[in-house]
């Protein structure tokens, strides 16, 4: 089954601002350098388009459940974990995330993804969309995973009932 993964305020207001932000610059360094400066209005362009290209293809859109997969569904590349993989699974509250850090990854723009660690559940690939509405998977190599469904009931239900050992 598909689940959606709706964005929360947070991410709209960071989306939003940002891409403002980069349109300014852009606006800016183009209007004002002089013809012999555009060279560096042209490389700071590069670089704004590509950080923006790459938070939009890599961000979270959905989750699915198969009976042998969980699928992470990306606009460029969707992420499978194997089911069998699945060691543990568990609703957790937004308040054991206080102090994470983000190691590699996106905090904001377009979702909440990459790599973080915290003290409570050491490193984690995050691919949320949202931090009101948290799973957090353990797999048997030892990884952590954190997902935001939008349905966490019927996702937490779907995911325990096929493997009665999740919990």
């Amino acid at each position: 089954m598909k689940y959606t993964a709706s964005v929360d305020r947070t991410i709209t207001i960071i989306t939003i601002g940002l891409t403002a932000l980069f349109v300014g610059i852009i606006a800016f360094e183009f209007l004002t350098f002089s013809d012999d400066a555009k060279i560096g209005a042209f490389v700071s362009t590069a670089i704004l388009v590509v950080t923006y290209g790459f938070a939009y293809v890599y961000r979270p859109m959905s989750y699915t459940l198969t009976d042998q997969d969980l699928i992470i569904h990306r606009p460029v590349s969707d992420v499978t974990y194997p089911r069998e993989t699945l060691e543990s699974v568990q609703r957790i509250p937004k308040e054991t995330l206080k102090f994470t850090i983000r190691t590699f990854g996106v905090g904001g723009l377009w979702g909440y993804y990459g790599q973080f660690y915290n003290s409570v559940y050491g490193k984690m690939t995050w691919y949320l969309t949202r931090r009101d509405q948290l799973v957090l998977i353990k797999t048997t190599n030892k990884k952590t995973i954190l997902l935001s469904p939008d349905e966490i009931d019927s996702f937490l239900k779907e995911l325990q009932s096929a493997q009665p050992a999740l919990g």
